[in-house]
């Protein structure tokens, strides 16, 4: 049997991630619906928000740390997804699909039209009165979720078009990530803001200076989440900053490990006996396997390691209690479809592909970038309709804008217009994207 084609592995590799990324979104559905039976069952309601607002923390001599549940899920576990988010983020910066002006361009400027455009609608509904506050809450992607709703269509969705989507989508999240800091922020605290900045400059320079443990880097990341969050800036960007702290270079390179590799499987094999009776390995069989393990680890990058072992925690774990912790709003006496609804309905509904689609072709017209190859204007305009799926970002902008019922009426207008563009990008697709033909394997 013949080696494995390196492309077909590639593309193996990007099947089963995206495939990951479709099986969190379904989890992430699940998660929010399972929260809304929860709060208004008359069975579960009680219990569900009274779990939320169980107190614990960490009390060490006369230090303490008490805060809510809920507190716990959105601001600190969400500081691992934000740190997720930064990882994915720098290496799409220094590798990846935002690592040259031409790639970058155009799914930067989509995501642009798709943050104004939903903003400017929303203002348009809420001018005057206090639910302008929440004007960055239509602004977000849900890229769980619309990675998910692109993978349930299979082969009628181009590999592109989901490349297009995820790209736009961190630029989206770099956006939300800025108005957070920025504009739901409390009094800023100067004394630990400089303490934070503080651990930043120490992270950076242990990377400037080699150091490759990540277990260094957590330490300082405890101390930068503490800080921010008494300098009243959102404690979830430390994640973000923390990120940008972590290396990506590896300790040695490829070239170098096959040399130790070579050399340690030398030992080994120089010092294996020579009848088949041997129970143990000896010592310098034991050193020869360390020096692989050890190669092994040096040869890795600890930016990929790292986000190779937050994936799962965040797709599979994180996001979803978010969810289940958020989604959970009482539905009594009817919903009002007021100006804050409309403003996040229209905003996500309509305003994210308008404004997807509308920057998209005036950068084409302009000649300054032209669209992704192979892709035609209606999957432009479908991508963008998946778009308005918008939960995580924009349910943790609806917390941090508003308080109690106006918040939870921000929650569910969110989840009802992005079920609405679930139900409308999906039709979209069937009814004006053929599904790909399968080349059988015989012919590959």
């Amino acid at each position: 049997m013949g080696a494995a084609n390196p492309t077909k592995k590639i593309g193996n590799f990007i099947n089963n991630f995206v495939k990951q990324e479709s099986f969190g979104g379904i989890l992430l559905f699940v998660a929010a619906i399972l929260a809304l039976i929860a709060a208004n069952s008359p069975l579960l309601s009680e219990k569900y928000f009274a779990f939320w607002h169980t107190e614990f923390g960490i009390t060490i001599a006369h230090l303490s740390f008490i805060r809510d549940a809920h507190f716990w899920v959105n601001d600190a576990l969400m500081a691992f997804f934000f740190l997720m988010i930064g990882l994915e983020v720098k290496r799409e910066i220094l590798v990846g699909e935002l690592s040259s002006f031409q790639k970058a361009i155009s799914p930067i400027f989509a995501s642009v039209g798709g943050m104004l455009f939903p903003i400017l609608i929303f203002l348009y509904f809420t001018y005057g009165g206090e639910d302008m506050r929440g004007f960055a809450i239509p602004m977000g992607t849900d890229t769980a979720f619309a990675l998910g709703v692109l993978m349930l269509l299979g082969g009628r969705i181009p590999i592109k078009l989901k490349v297009f989507l995820v790209t736009l989508a961190i630029a989206d999240d770099i956006g939300a990530i800025l108005v957070i800091a920025v504009f739901y922020s409390g009094d800023i605290s100067l004394d630990y803001l400089a303490l934070a900045l503080g651990i930043t400059a120490v992270l950076l320079l242990f990377n400037r200076f080699g150091v490759r443990t990540l277990t260094v880097y957590f330490i300082g990341g405890l101390f930068l989440w503490y800080f921010f969050y008494k300098s009243g800036i959102h404690a979830t960007i430390s994640g973000i900053v923390l990120a940008f702290t972590i290396p990506i270079h590896s300790k040695i390179s490829s070239s170098g490990f096959l040399e130790n590799l070579r050399i340690a499987t030398n030992v080994f094999y120089a010092n294996a006996p020579k009848d088949s009776a041997q129970v143990l390995l000896n010592a310098k069989q034991n050193n020869a396997l360390e020096m692989i393990v050890q190669a092994y680890d040096e040869v890795q990058s600890p930016l990929v390691r790292l986000e190779h072992h937050l994936h799962p925690l965040s797709a599979y774990f994180i996001m979803p209690v978010f969810a289940f912790a958020n989604a959970g709003v009482i539905i009594e006496g009817g919903f009002e479809f007021d100006n804050l609804f409309w403003g996040i309905a229209a905003g996500l509904f309509i305003g994210k592909p308008l404004g997807i689609f509308l920057f998209t072709f005036i950068l084409d017209i302009l000649g300054i970038s032209r669209k992704p190859s192979n892709l035609t204007w209606t999957q432009i305009l479908g991508v963008g309709l998946v778009a308005g799926i918008g939960f995580t970002m924009s349910v943790l902008i609806s917390n941090l804008a508003f308080q109690d019922k106006l918040a939870a009426h921000a929650t569910l207008s969110v989840l009802i217009a992005s079920l609405a563009a679930t139900i409308v990008s999906m039709s979209f697709f069937f009814i004006f994207s053929k599904k790909e033909s399968i080349v059988p394997k015989d012919k590959i």
